[in-house]
This record gives structure tokens, sequence and C-alpha cells, in this order.
């Protein structure tokens, strides 16, 4: 029987599928020529893996080369919640919640996300990362990732600071120098599987990260241990609210030590708190006391209106000015100008103090670097106080002379009494000695800076005779080294009460300035102890740290790297002094 097909039907089929034949067409050309680009870039991003490669952050080091700062590699737990089957989300959620000690529902939330990488937990322990590989999940992964490691625990902490989770600055240098300290990631371009795998054998394309720089330190890891092992001796001895102390070297500015109490370990930066993250021998400020006496005594030798042999009556210890009333510790009579600073008298330093004009001591005051910032490498420096003369008040010449009315941090007065050691200079302090990409390359080098000459060398000469006579027979002998001479100056100062109204009696700030060898300076060095109970003179808390580091230092110093000894050079033009920096 033969079928047939009418006109009608067949010219319906015939028209139907010359139009279904041209969408055919016209989806071809479409998707060829409109969309190519489009979908060419949604292929590229399902058959290609872009995987960025984070650079190994710098270490930072001592002078001699000893790491303070490295990296560990530690691993950390990832997953690709957009291959994984809805079935196994609850059941890797808990296994993971048991192994990795997570809570069960952030993990399920991040495993319910449509997102080809999530982090499950960053930095964990070898047994965990062991625990995850025997689940076998193509879903699971794990990455090595690199972890800030302070080898040296709490040494140093205040100055270093710490970094994040992501490794980035946070405090101290690892913030201040981190555009150094962090490098530049690097791109691996490969091809991954239809479950978003990567197939590490068809690596297409792959840009190196570039690993941070190395940070070099002015610092002696040695220097910086015995210096800490004596400060927090002293701190808890003495019952002290905060400590600091600084070592360096007078001739170049460079810190070789600078410790804080109370400390923290910057491995655990999460349990300390701001208190002991504060980096108090440059931030903190105070009213130093008899130790500022070296700033009236070195500018009234230097403008001649005293000799060491000069005679001043120190009013057997008690001296009325207005409406006020000056004592000393001790009566004294008629004593030598270089006694007065051996016996720490008030009334003879005030008496020398106001034998100068007011603007004439100022700037001796300016000159020895305070009440304005040092410049040094460091973040966070406050920049001390001081008035100029026409701000004083009408006890301000008694006060000021005595270190009352002016506030400094113990850099500056490390910075000072380094004026007295070097000869008369002023020096820049800095800590970062350079700069060294990961090959050892020095990209910068930092040289020292004189800022300005402030007194003579036969002025200076003359201090170091006085302030070691200090030590010898004055309120310094605790710093007493045998076999070696050393200068310096004590101080013992009433604390400021809340809001500004008088002086405590039983809150003291504690203090030593001194320098080592006496003959020829290599060591300058400060020491702080804040409300220091029950005993508080700076000659009997303060002085024998400055001993115990100062003796410690030079018996080993022969079986050390040296230290590069550059003398200041004499500027042609000394600088004037800079502006007073006032702060609110």
């Amino acid at each position: 029987m033969r079928a047939l097909l009418s006109p009608r039907r067949f010219w319906f089929l015939y028209i139907t599928l010359f139009i279904l034949f041209g969408l055919v067409v016209y989806q071809i050309f479409q998707l060829t020529c409109y969309h190519q680009s489009s979908l060419l870039a949604i292929a590229h991003r399902q058959q290609y893996l872009a995987i960025e490669t984070p650079p190994v952050r710098g270490l930072i080091t001592d002078r001699n080369g000893k790491e303070f700062v490295t990296n560990l590699k530690i691993p950390s737990i990832y997953a690709v919640p957009r291959i994984m089957k809805d079935e196994d989300r609850e059941k890797f959620a808990r296994e993971l919640s048991t192994i990795l000690s997570l809570d069960r529902k952030s993990i399920t939330d991040k495993l319910s996300r449509d997102k080809s990488f999530v982090w499950i937990k960053r930095r964990v322990s070898a047994e965990e990362a062991n625990g995850v590989k025997r689940l076998q999940s193509p879903a699971l992964g794990i990455l090595d990732e690199y972890k800030r490691f302070y080898p040296q625990g709490g040494m140093l902490a205040q100055v270093l600071g710490f970094s994040n989770v992501d490794n980035q600055g946070v405090e101290g240098l690892e913030r201040s120098m981190d555009a150094d300290l962090r490098g530049r990631p690097g791109k691996r371009i490969t091809k991954r599987d239809a479950y978003g795998r990567e197939i590490k054998a068809f690596e297409i394309k792959a840009l190196p990260a570039i690993d941070g720089n190395r940070i070099v330190l002015t610092i002696d890891q040695h220097l910086q241990y015995l210096t800490e092992k004596a400060l927090e001796q002293a701190f808890k001895q003495w019952k002290a609210k905060g400590a600091w102390a600084i070592v360096m070297d007078p001739r170049t500015g460079e810190i070789l030590a600078i410790a804080n109490q109370p400390g923290f370990d910057p491995n655990y930066y999460d349990r300390s708190n701001a208190e002991t993250r504060r980096d108090r021998a440059i931030t903190d400020m105070y009213e130093p006391g008899s130790v500022f006496k070296i700033v009236t005594a070195s500018g009234a030798l230097n403008e001649g209106v005293v000799k060491p042999d000069t005679v001043i009556n120190c009013e057997n210890g008690k001296w009325n000015y207005g409406i006020k009333v000056l004592h000393d510790v001790h009566s004294y009579g008629m004593l030598q100008m270089i006694d007065i600073i051996v016996k720490s008298s008030n009334i003879g330093t005030v008496k020398i103090g106001l034998k100068m004009k007011p603007d004439i001591f100022q700037s001796y005051v300016w000159g020895f670097g305070f009440g304005k910032w040092s410049g040094i490498d460091l973040p966070g420096e406050a920049p001390g106080y001081t008035r100029p003369p026409s701000q004083w008040s009408k006890t301000s010449p008694y006060n000021i002379p005595m270190g009352q009315e002016v506030m400094v941090t113990g850099l500056q007065m490390v910075t000072a009494i380094s004026v007295i050691a070097n000869g008369g200079y002023l020096v820049k302090p800095f800590i970062v000695s350079k700069v060294q990409d990961a090959a050892g390359v020095v990209l910068k080098e930092k040289q020292p800076v004189i800022k300005q000459k402030v007194i003579s060398p036969e002025t200076a000469a003359t201090m170091r005779e006085i302030l070691t006579q200090v030590v010898e027979r004055g309120t310094g002998t605790k710093a007493q080294i045998p076999g070696i001479d050393v200068g310096g100056k004590t101080g013992t100062a009433q604390k400021i009460l809340p809001g500004g109204k008088g002086y405590s009696h039983n809150a003291f700030m504690s203090s030593f300035v001194g320098f080592a060898p006496a003959n020829n300076p290599r060591y300058a060095m400060v020491v702080v102890l804040d409300e220091a109970h029950p005993l508080y003179y700076g000659g009997t808390v303060a002085a024998p740290v400055f001993k115990e580091v100062m003796e410690a230092a030079l018996l080993t110093e022969g079986s050390r790297p040296n230290r590069k000894s550059v003398p200041p050079p004499t500027p042609d033009e000394p600088a004037a002094a800079a502006d007073l920096a006032l702060i609110d």
C-alpha cells in the first residue's frame, strides 16, 4: 500500500525543517562570532587554574647574622565546596570538626558555599594535617604556608613587633619595615580536571615569587641577652611598675641593645596586651631628675662661667629662693663644682645653672637633643618636652637645671650621655644597619650621622673625669667595675601627680646613665626603673644593672665579632639647635 503525502503536508515539513536548520546555522554563527570571546573565557576559567605563590617574608638578624625573626613552613587546610557532593558535606563537617577541633556548624557553612576555594583552618599541626589526609577526599586539600617565628622568644620583642596570620606586619619593625620584608607574590598557571583539581604536570606558566629582604640590625644579640637578663632581675627584685635600658655606641649612634620590662613573646602575641608590647625606652616620657645635671654642668663648663675647682655655697642643705625652699638630701656647705656633681647637690647645681643666661642654658638643653625627635628608625618615638625661656615660670630657672619641668625619654638620655662620651657630638641613633635581598646583596646601608657639635672636646674630657669621680666616690659607686674606669650619673626623680598637681612622695623614677671604659668609651647606657620599691634611689636600683651589663660586655668583647668603630667627624658647620617640638 503506497502512502500518500499531500502537497500541503510536504511544504509544511519542508518549511519547518528549513526554519530549524536556519536556527541551527544562526546559533552556530552566534557561538562562533558574537559569543566566542566570552565562551572562551568561561572555558579558560574551567580548564585553567591560576595559583598565587606567596613570597617568603624576609628575616631579621642581629649585626652578626644571628636570627631574631625567621619563618616556619606550616600546613593549612582548605576545601573546594563546588565539587563536593551534597550528601558528603555533613559527613566531612562532622569529621573535620573532630580532627581540627573546630565548631561543626561553622565548617558546614563553609562547605555549603558555592566557591572553588575556602580556608577551613590555617596553620595546623602535623597530626591534624595527617588526619585530613586520611579522609582522602579530592574536595579537601593541604597547602603549606609560612608562619613567622621568633626563635629568641621575648628577646627584643617590643622592637621587633609581630606579624598577623596573613604575614602582614602589625607592630614594631615588622610594621615599619613591612615594605622591605613582605616581598612580592608569584603566580602559577596550570590546568585542572573536571573536579577542579590541579594537574601539576600540565603547568603552563610560572612567575616566581620574590622573597622579602633581610633586615640586619645594629643590635648585638649577646649584649641584648645580657641587658635583658640584668634588667629583668632588677625589675622583679625591686617590684617596679616598668623598666627599660638602652646600650648605644656613643661614637656612631648604633643601638646595641634595647630592653623593656614587662615583656611578651611575639610567638604568642594574642596572649599579650598593649601595656607589655609598648617600647617604653622610646615612648615613655618622664622627668629625669639628677641625671639631667650633666647638661647643666656641661653647659656651664663650655661657657666658661665655672671651672671644676670653682667653689659654690650649698647653703648647708637648705636654700630659700622667693617663696620656695630647695633642699639637698645631705647638708653641704662650700663645695667645688666637681664635688657638686659628684655628690649630686641640687642647690649647687641650680646655682651653676643660674650663672648662664636662660636662652644660653636652653640652647644646651636643645643641643643635647631634648625636646625633639632623635630621628631613630623605630615607630612610636616620643619627642620629650621642654619650653623656650619665653614660656618659663618664675621657678623654671631653679627647677630645670636639676631635671624638673622637662620631660625626656630613655633614648634621649643615652644620646645625651654619648655627647660627653664621644667628645662633644650629638649623633643620630639608629637600629637598622642594612637591608639585603634574598641573595645577600646589600640594597641599603646606613652610615653614622653627626647632627651637630654641642660642647668642645675639652669640655667633654672634663665632664668624663667628673662623671668618673661620681662612680668612684659619689652617688654611683654601685656601678664600679673592678679594673675598669667607668663614668656615670645617678637620678632619682619624684613622679608628677595625676593632673600635674605637684609631686608624689612615694612614686619615683630611678635611673643611671653612664659610659665605659671612661678613657675611651665604647658603650653608653641608660637604665630606668619606674616606681621601684621599697628602695628607689637610682644609685641603688639602676646602677647595678649598668655594672652587670658593662662588666660582662667588656669581658666577652674580645671573643665576639668586632663592631665597626667610626669616630665622629668634625662638622664643618655644626647645625644649629633644632626648633622646639612641643606635644599637646
